[in-house]
């Protein structure tokens, strides 16, 4: 049977691969193996004995670790630096459903994934901190996993320029989480077919349910927000100035909380927030291996995973950005019932008010009856075939074609701007909630218009625990019609594809050195990489740009739509030298060529290893790298939550693409050893060191907000525009404690350098 790698995965200069026969083979076993794809290199060799840091894991020792999923398996590394596969948005900030792979905390974006020596797509919507897209290992169903190799220093001279069944189980708050997967196949003389198929599950877990939540005297910024619902009111006179602020006097009546230093009503949206969304999970997996008479090979794989978020959790509603829009007239029921309840305020005396809050809060949002809900969902497809063979004259040959593409779509509820205004006068549903448009001869409240009532006695019940409020009043409160129509999906359909075409050959060179004849390979490669956002028509900023230009919603922004493209050129050569017995030196050159105004690149690599003796020997290696921007970095925006310290809350940081990125580059090596003796003692230790030039990174909005801040405080003129960079809720009395959202841009960053110690140590 064909033995081939099946996942390889590196930070710039690192690989992971997982791989080996898709079937078990045990000792007596009649599968064969043919062939054998080393990691780092297309000569022929043992990867964990090579002059390369390369880490193994066979099936069967997956199987002592319990089958683990690739996340499992991958967070549990030595060289990981942490992976994003969790379901809730504290965790994943828009990713749920996917996960990923950090290798020495050089991010997931600098991650190539190659399955069967082939790349795959990445997963469409990047990780929003790092504006890095990455490729989802949920994809690649962990039964069928027989090898799985990690490649610790460069790859970028071979694979490319960013190369840098069953189970249960459960926790309290959770209906558990259970993993099913079986396979099939057949092995013939000359041909061989396997097919496994997994499906895996998890149940919601509230984080009230799991964890708690802290009290406000514990962690004031633990879920704690001041735009809160019920919220306060600041009161409008005659004269359209302010004459004096109230709190909603049902704050606690409903499950709030009054700060108790500054006395305002708090909503801790956390306990509406799941730690674990339920997740449903289905991968296929089948290839088919048939060597002919001549002894060419055929190797034909596809994959096929869909992964679905069905109800995803947050909280009942975003806090608003903007607040000047948010006026209460005096004539609303729900202000008059609350002055006639609450004599002695200055409502009494306003001809309205400015709502300071969210639409939803305690009480849960209408439609559903306590979280606001989106959702998350993908679907992958790949296909991969090669032939190879060998030459009479001794020359092996590969030719390979790959496609794969991946179909994301997410959501997320968020309320309208216009809408808002229109329903706090009363012309809820009957209004166009994008534009605000107020149908002629409209009566506030009459004839299908709702009011939108913020106060607290339209709240019946406390959405979390279920309690009554004594201050509701019946037929104040606000309908699940009204929410329907007030709430949208914010959100995007994306696709990113890749096809790959690669030729390599191989063989040895009829070259001798004093420890051998010295091994060679060659090939070009030719991928196009399509990246394609196709936002929903209501949060398309090209079609409703909305009353600021960041779409017509009050907290997450619009989204333009994007088609792009590229195709990049590779050739490559490696030699493989036996300098003495016990000296092996690899030398390989990738040359690749982006085009336009990203250019071409040169990368070279040196490894050398020297078998002191029978037990202990050392490696090492050298190499430069070249990584070019990913589309999604240079054509678009996205909006992810941040906290934002002087505001004690999170907000929305929009980023904006950069189309002229330069593409980083590094140098890095790798110096190390490896002991190894009769007893079954297996000890490697390696030294590792990265310098990164141009690093292409997300801007930090710390520096953005403080420096306007600064600019507030000094009252100087602000001659490099950091305020245009920072929004306030009320722009007309700017201050650290009102800003609502920050624009940051994903640029070229200062140069980096990491280094560290890999140590492995294991007794068979």
């Amino acid at each position: 049977m064909r033995q081939t790698a099946k996942l390889i995965a590196g930070a710039s200069t690192l690989a992971i691969l997982a791989g080996g026969p898709i079937a078990s083979a045990q000792e007596d076993s009649t599968l064969r193996q043919d062939t054998v794809t080393v990691t780092g290199s297309f000569i022929k060799g043992t990867p964990e004995d090579a002059a390369l840091p390369v880490d193994t894991l066979t099936a069967d020792e997956l199987k002592l670790e319990g089958n683990p999923t690739i996340t499992e398996l991958i967070r549990n590394l030595g060289v990981s630096s942490g992976t994003d596969g969790q379901s809730n948005q504290f965790s994943s900030n828009g990713l749920e459903g996917t996960a990923n792979i950090n290798l020495r905390g050089l991010g997931p974006g600098r991650t190539l994934v190659l399955i069967n020596g082939k790349r795959q797509t990445f997963s469409p919507y990047g990780i929003g901190e790092q504006a890095q897209l990455f490729v989802d290992t949920n994809t690649i169903p962990s039964a069928a996993i027989g090898r799985v190799e990690v490649l610790k220093d460069g790859a970028a001279a071979l694979y490319g320029s960013d190369a840098i069944s069953g189970d249960y189980s459960s926790f309290d708050g959770s209906d558990g989480e259970y993993n099913v997967s079986a396979s099939y196949g057949w092995q013939g003389e000359n041909s061989s077919w396997v097919t496994t198929v997994g499906y895996s599950f998890r149940s919601e877990a509230s984080l009230i349910d799991t964890l708690g939540t802290p009290t406000i005297t514990e962690n004031e910024v633990a879920g704690f927000s001041s735009l809160s619902n019920p919220g306060r009111y600041v009161v409008i006179g005659a004269t359209g100035t302010p004459i004096g602020a109230v709190v909603d006097a049902g704050c606690t009546d409903v499950g709030g909380v009054i700060h108790p230093t500054i006395g305002d009503c708090r909503f801790q949206f956390t306990q509406y927030d799941n730690l674990v969304e339920e997740e449903e999970r289905l991968n296929i997996f089948s290839e088919f291996n048939h060597t002919f008479s001549s002894g060419v090979e055929l190797h034909i794989e596809g994959m096929y995973a869909t992964t679905e978020v069905p109800e995803w959790k947050t909280s009942p509603s975003y806090p608003p950005q903007v607040l000047t829009s948010q006026f209460l007239p005096a004539t609303h029921p729900g202000y008059q019932q609350y002055i006639a309840d609450n004599p002695g305020t200055a409502l009494d005396s306003g001809i309205g008010a400015l709502f300071i809050g969210r639409i939803f809060g305690w009480g849960g949002n209408p439609m559903t009856g306590g979280a606001g809900e989106g959702y998350r969902k993908y679907d992958t497809m790949r296909l991969a075939s090669d032939l190879s063979g060998e030459f009479e004259n001794g020359i092996s040959w590969d030719v390979g074609l790959g496609y794969s593409r991946t179909e994301g779509e997410r959501a997320s509820p968020d309320a309208y701007i216009n809408g808002l205004t229109a329903a706090l006068s009363g012309f809820g549903v009957c209004a166009d909630p994008i534009t605000g448009a107020i149908p002629t001869g409209a009566v506030p409240g009459q004839g299908g218009c709702e009011y939108y009532n913020p106060f607290s006695n339209g709240i019946p019940a406390n959405g979390v625990t279920g309690a009554a409020n004594p201050n509701y009043v019946a037929g104040l409160e606000n309908t699940a019609t009204l929410a329907d129509w007030l709430i949208d999906d914010v959100g995007s359909k994306a696709e990113t594809s890749l096809l790959t075409f690669d030729t390599v050959f191989s063989g040895a060179s009829g070259v001798q050195a004093a420890g051998g004849e010295v091994g060679w390979a060659a090939g070009f490669q030719i991928r196009r990489e399509n990246y394609k956002v196709d936002p929903f028509v209501q949060n398309d900023l090209d079609v409703n740009p909305g009353p600021g230009g960041n779409g017509p919603f009050s907290f997450l922004a619009g989204a333009n739509s994007a088609d792009e493209e590229q195709t990049i050129y590779a050739i490559f050569g490696e030699l493989q030298i036996p300098l003495y017995d016990d000296i092996d030196v690899q030398v390989a050159v990738r040359y690749e060529d982006y085009g336009g105004d990203i250019g071409s690149t040169f990368d070279p690599k040196v490894a050398a290893k020297w078998q002191v003796n029978d037990f202990f020997a050392l490696r090492g290696s050298a190499q430069t790298s070249f990584r070019g921007p990913t589309l999604n970095q240079t054509t678009g925006r996205f909006t992810t939550l941040q906290f934002i310290a002087p505001t004690s809350a999170f907000k929305a940081v929009d980023t904006f693409s950069n189309p002229d990125l330069k593409p980083e580059s590094a140098f890095s090596f790798n110096v190390g050893g490896i002991f190894e003796n009769d007893d079954g003692l297996y000890v490697s230790v390696d030294y590792y060191n990265f310098d990164f030039s141009d690093p292409i990174i997300v801007e930090d909005h710390n520096p953005i907000v403080d420096a306007a801040i600064a600019a507030l405080a000094t009252a100087t003129t602000d001659d490099d525009g950091i305020l245009n960079r920072v929004e306030f809720n009320d722009p007309l009395n700017p201050s650290a404690t009102t800003i609502s959202r920050v624009i940051t841009n994903i640029t070229n960053g200062p140069d980096i350098k990491t280094s560290g110690i890999d140590l492995r140590i294991e007794k068979s």
